[in-house]
């Protein structure tokens, strides 16, 4: 399945840290701030998830030696939530404890591990107040896990969501999810403590942006996030005209399940980024 690697890389920054660590590099030096994934998940055995958490540590370490502005985002069943709900409480506790100048965000995955991920969250915020979370739009029940991180003050990544989902639980039209993400952005953008609007969605970027003007919201009290490789005409745009614009950098050996995983779980996965790719080749960007 190397064959995937040529189309994988544009979206990965490459399998290890030291090549990481040159995207990261890249992106500071062009005015960007990074949210860099380990790539992983669903870990079966105690030494993968130790093994994990260890090249969190590493990154940490290089990224503290070189003094970078860097967050982190965390998987829990990568640190091991499958094996033992205590050995990913530690794991991620360390990782917390190592990254005080950093904040770190807990991913979200698919529902079964919502309800456990905004528990742990908030858990462990009592004591590590430099730990977020990510939220996912299309979920019903999003407006009330919201409500419960915003009055804890934990810093929140508002997603659309990307798991393949029953509309018993999630909205499956594209605008019941557009108007879901629009009425939550505007939450955390007045209510939300440092909050991160996650979205390559031209008509939501635009109407975010409105939004903020109207109300008279400082470019400087939140982010926009983008994934790495998509969409990096509308990075520089959003860049220029003077927001704070987080670039979500995944690397790590897993780029393949994750391709796969990313690319066959929606099939709106793929049309997204052909058709993102298209609107990026051709400047068709309304973000100007």
């Amino acid at each position: 399945m190397n064959i995937l690697y040529p189309f994988a890389k544009r979206f990965i920054a490459g399998e290890d840290l030291p090549t990481a660590m040159k995207s990261i590099h890249n992106l500071q030096t062009s005015g960007y701030l990074s949210t860099v994934d380990i790539l992983g998940e669903n870990t079966l055995r105690r030494d993968q998830a130790e093994q994990a958490q260890k090249a969190y540590l590493d990154l940490l370490s290089q990224v503290d030696k070189e003094s970078l502005p860097v967050d982190f985002s965390v998987k829990i069943t990568q640190m091991g939530l499958d094996i033992d709900r205590d050995l990913c409480k530690r794991n991620v506790s360390e990782i917390l404890s190592a990254a005080s100048g950093h904040t770190v965000r807990l991913d979200m995955e698919g529902s079964d591990y919502t309800q456990q991920t905004i528990n742990l969250c908030i858990e462990l915020h009592e004591t590590y107040r430099n730990l977020g979370q990510a939220v996912q739009a299309y979920l019903y029940r999003t407006g009330g896990d919201m409500e419960r991180l915003i009055e804890k003050g934990i810093s929140i990544r508002l997603c659309k969501g990307a798991y393949k989902e029953p509309d018993t639980i999630a909205w499956t039209s594209m605008d019941d999810i557009r108007t879901n993400f629009l009425t939550q952005a505007k939450i955390i953008l007045k209510e939300g403590f440092l909050p991160a609007i996650a979205t390559h969605d031209e008509y939501l970027l635009t109407e975010i942006l409105d939004f903020v003007r109207k109300e008279n919201i400082s470019p400087r009290s939140f982010y926009f996030e983008m994934l790495y490789g998509v969409r990096r005409d509308i990075h520089k745009a959003l860049l220029d005209r003077g927001y704070q614009v987080r670039i979500y950098v995944p690397y790590g050996k897993s780029w393949l399940p994750y391709t796969l995983r990313r690319l066959t779980e929606k099939k709106e996965n793929l049309l997204f980024v052909m058709r993102h790719l298209f609107r990026e080749t051709f400047g068709l960007s309304k973000i100007n």
